[in-house]
Order: structure tokens, then sequence, then C-alpha cells
């Protein structure tokens, strides 16, 4: 009688097991998608950064050659 179980609980096993690899592909899709906003923000964050140093730099140049 256990082995007739076990035969008839070993398909539904299969099946928890691919729909746990489903889930854990799906969590890696979102985990990149989250990586791949972080690098973004960062490249913006650097970007900005830079563009308001050397804005802030390029004005007062301007105003001693104009003195």
């Amino acid at each position: 009688l256990g082995k007739q179980d076990y035969k008839k609980t070993k398909p539904i096993l299969r099946a928890t097991k691919l729909k746990a690899e489903a889930k854990k592909t799906a969590i890696g899709i979102k985990e990149v998608g989250l990586v791949l906003a972080a690098i973004l923000a960062l490249l913006l964050a650097f970007y900005a950064f830079f563009y308001l140093r050397l804005t802030t730099d390029v004005d007062p140049d301007l105003d001693q050659d104009e003195d």
C-alpha cells in the first residue's frame, strides 16, 4: 500500500518542483530589472553630479574673463 501511495504522489511532487522552478526564474527576472534600474540611477547620479560641478566651475571663469 505504501508503494502505491508513493507512486501517486510522485507526479504531484514533479508538478510542485516545476512550479517552484518557475517561481525562481520569475524572481530572477525581477532581480535583473532591479539591478538594471539601480545601475541607471547611479549613472544618472554621476551625470548630474559632474554636470552641476562643471557648470558651477564654468560660470566663475566667465565672470573673471569679463572683468
